[in-house]
């Protein structure tokens, strides 16, 4: 039948329909009945935990959902047609889940961009079903949680990007700053985007309203730790940035970038000449050895060859003083 054929508008699982009503009544059910969980609900109506979770989350926040017509109906008939689930006692292969949430909220006040779904995956655990264990938690904190994920969760000591250790130093300004540098040392905004696991259009976004959202901020930030000490390949993104005044990544120190008050410093433009001297050289190579530069690297950046730099820091001979003795 065609109406069973999988269809854009309609979903995948054959026959389809909104998912709004059937998450509405197991809403209902979950509120009027303390001692019954989503997982509970789903095998009730033969349905994946999963699907249920994604449903229940999507119409929650107002996107639109369709599930599979049948699986609708089962939802709907738990309360009338069918009873709801008796309470269970607490499966002997679950343990408390309070030190997995304390966990998890450890980890989300360290990191930015650490979505419980992010966790999840990091952790190797379905993330569908790891939130309906938080939810059902936090709906019944007697309720457990399933020792393998737990062990799972908790053996998560360190996020990978695009999570990004919290900063609370780093401002608005400091971002925008890494943002330009990035640009001036030729790097478009697309390999920006991509390098902080974001799109083009929020870092577009965040350089005009200069607000950042925690998902910029670890993004920026990502890709800052990727790029700036890195040439990058676009010489157009590099005389947009030119022709706007804005300093790339060796202009700023680390410690001073999200000071407002704060003004750019070291190499303002890699390569350009200008009248060295050994002072000069010395601070720029101090400089440039404090993000991990070698010497040779060192001058590569300043656009000295070995012989000159050395020419530079080498002192000058001193001259002969003559001692001059006074006669008898």
């Amino acid at each position: 039948m065609p109406d069973d054929l999988p269809h854009r508008d309609r979903g995948y699982g054959g026959r389809s329909t909104d998912a709004t009503a059937a998450c509405r009544h197991v809403s209902e059910l979950l509120t009027t009945h303390p001692h019954l969980t989503q997982a509970a609900l789903a095998r009730a109506a033969d349905i994946s935990l999963t699907t249920l979770a994604a449903a229940l989350h999507d119409v929650d926040a107002g996107r639109p959902r369709r599930i599979q017509a049948a699986a609708a109906d089962r939802l709907l008939a738990l309360g009338n047609r069918t009873p709801v689930p008796e309470p269970t006692p607490r499966r002997s292969d679950t343990v408390d889940a309070h030190q997995v949430v304390s966990h998890i909220r450890a980890l989300q006040l360290r990191y930015d961009r650490a979505s419980v779904a992010f966790i999840a995956q990091t952790a190797k655990v379905n993330p569908s079903t790891l939130t309906s264990a938080l939810i059902d938690q936090q709906r019944d904190a007697r309720r457990g949680i399933s020792a393998d994920i737990a062990r799972r969760v908790l053996a998560v000591h360190e996020l990978p990007p695009p999570a990004f250790p919290h900063r609370a130093h780093v401002t608005d300004t400091g971002l925008l700053r890494r943002l330009r540098a990035m640009c001036a040392a030729g790097w478009t905004l697309h390999a920006i985007a991509q390098a902080g696991a974001t799109t083009a259009k929020s870092l577009t976004e965040f350089a005009k309203t200069r607000t950042s959202t925690p998902a910029v901020r670890g993004a920026i930030l990502t890709a800052w730790a990727q790029l700036s000490h890195q040439q990058g390949p676009s010489p157009h993104a590099q005389r947009r940035a030119a022709a706007k005044a804005w300093d790339p990544p060796l202009a700023w120190d680390e410690h001073s970038i999200d000071n407002l008050d704060t003004t750019p410093n070291g190499t303002r433009r890699p390569g350009f000449p200008q009248r060295w001297d050994s002072s000069l050289l010395q601070h720029e190579l101090a400089f440039l050895t404090r993000l991990g530069l070698s010497r040779p690297e060192c001058f590569h950046r300043l656009g000295l060859s070995t012989q000159r730099a050395r020419q530079l820091l080498t002192p000058p001979p001193t001259s002969p003083q003559t001692h001059h003795t006074t006669a008898a």
